[in-house]
């Protein structure tokens, strides 16, 4: 089944694009025409075409039309020409055009180009979607408003735009299972698969298997590994510390040549994975040492993740988070939380950061009636606000809090809070104004 597709035509009045016209609508197109190029510009301007067909004399409109997209809805544009010279066809694709095809072509083939086309700009515009509603869950899946997970953001972002490895660092429960979706799911590869590969008590050769496949040996049948099964995707190697030196050799070969060969073959294999490699901290130099040789070894662009003790401030909106986030799940009608319920809960240390907090607060939920179980006696002398705080007043009464607990020293308050001192001397400002 072909697609269909509403096709502009644009170039001046000539017997091709009229015949070009009539084989489109008996294939079921929608097919308008303009000679003009501020006409043609309008039209892509406005979105009213998924193909643009451009005659010879409209490809010095091109800069021009390509500028009329903006920010709107991806389409795809085709050189109808037979005249262009190699350079021309190599300026044109540059230029954004996705196809150059010789008018006077038999009809399948004019017709496979438009229908190529039409599918390959349905895939962009369905990518585009997926890709704003994963940048919105990006944001609820790195929840926070502090510096270091600003920082965390930023770098997935940038690590998700580039083409090479990515290391992902950070203690248990920091949230790294997160980060190495994102990466894939910000991602050009977002459509292909995402496989993720448990490192951690794996026997080497099975490991070895499993990525690379193995060649036909007597009776054993030839099988595929990820490295070929994912092609396009992304491959996750989780808790990648514990990979053998020799198979982070072969894994770092195939990522840069692009290619691998299955155990026991010779045969050179074309791959098209990225790898995106988690590995947890801890203070043993032998992780530490771990770490740098990945790092070093695939030339990897590193997100670590901070430990919660980093980024207190974010507690009181990872509270919210998750409440909100249970309630939905389990049809729980949550009350409010108060300031006064939540702030305790930043002076705790979290060993097992954000996912122990997750946890805490989905059982303290489940086992009340809702309510916050928390030590209130921390809190004496802090004005905590209305049980329906906002945002603002809960930053507030937090950064207040610390302030006392630091017996009003900013510097040290300023590094606790994970903020500079500029910013929170801005803010006590604001504050003794109100």
């Amino acid at each position: 089944m072909h697609s269909i597709a509403r096709v502009l035509v644009a170039g001046r009045d000539e017997p091709n694009l009229h015949a070009l016209h009539r084989l489109l609508e008996s294939a079921g197109h929608t097919v308008s025409r303009t000679a003009g190029a501020e006409e043609a510009a309008r039209l892509v301007s406005a979105g009213e075409a998924d193909v643009v067909l451009l005659a010879h004399d409209a490809l010095t409109s091109l800069d021009l039309l390509m500028e009329a997209q903006g920010g709107g809805a991806p389409m795809s544009f085709i050189a109808l020409s037979s005249t262009l010279s190699t350079s021309q066809v190599r300026e044109v694709l540059r230029a954004g055009v996705s196809d150059v095809v010789d008018p006077a072509s038999a009809e399948p083939t004019l017709l496979a180009a438009v229908e190529r086309a039409a599918r390959e700009g349905q895939l962009r515009r369905e990518l585009a979607i997926l890709r704003a509603r994963v940048s919105d869950a990006a944001r609820i899946a790195l929840v926070g408003r502090s510096p270091a997970i600003g920082r965390v953001r930023e770098l997935v972002s940038r690590a998700a735009a580039g083409r090479a490895p990515v290391l992902v660092t950070g203690e248990r429960g920091t949230g790294k299972d997160i980060v190495a979706r994102l990466v894939h799911d910000l991602s050009d590869r977002a459509a292909r698969p995402l496989v993720t590969v448990r490192c951690a008590g794996a026997q080497p050769d099975a490991l070895e298997r499993e990525l690379f496949g193995h060649a036909a040996t007597g009776e054993v049948r030839a099988r595929a590994g990820l490295l070929e099964e994912a092609w396009g995707g992304t491959i996750v190697l989780d808790d990648a510390s514990a990979l053998p030196t020799s198979l982070r050799a072969q894994l770092a070969r195939a990522s840069a040549s692009r290619s691998s060969r299955r155990v026991g073959g010779q045969e050179t294999i074309p791959v098209d994975v990225r790898l995106v490699l988690v590995a947890r901290e801890s203070a043993a130099e032998s992780d530490a040492a771990s770490i740098e040789d990945l790092l070093v070894r695939f030339s990897a662009t590193v997100v670590d993740v901070p430990p919660l003790r980093e980024r207190r401030s974010d507690i009181p909106l990872l509270v919210q988070h998750f409440r909100r986030r249970l309630a939905a799940e389990h049809g729980l009608d949550l009350p409010a939380v108060s300031p006064d319920d939540i702030l305790p809960l930043t002076a705790r240390e979290w060993a097992g950061n954000v996912r122990e907090l997750e946890h805490w607060v989905e059982r303290d939920a489940l086992a009340t009636d809702g309510r916050l179980r928390t030590d209130r006696g921390a809190l004496q002398g802090v004005d905590l606000g209305s049980s329906q705080a906002t945002l603002e007043q809960l930053e507030r009464a937090y950064i207040m809090h610390v302030l006392q607990l630091e017996s009003g020293h900013q510097s040290r308050t300023a590094s606790r809070l994970g903020i500079d001192r500029r910013t929170l001397y801005r803010k006590l400002k604001q504050y003794r104004s109100e």
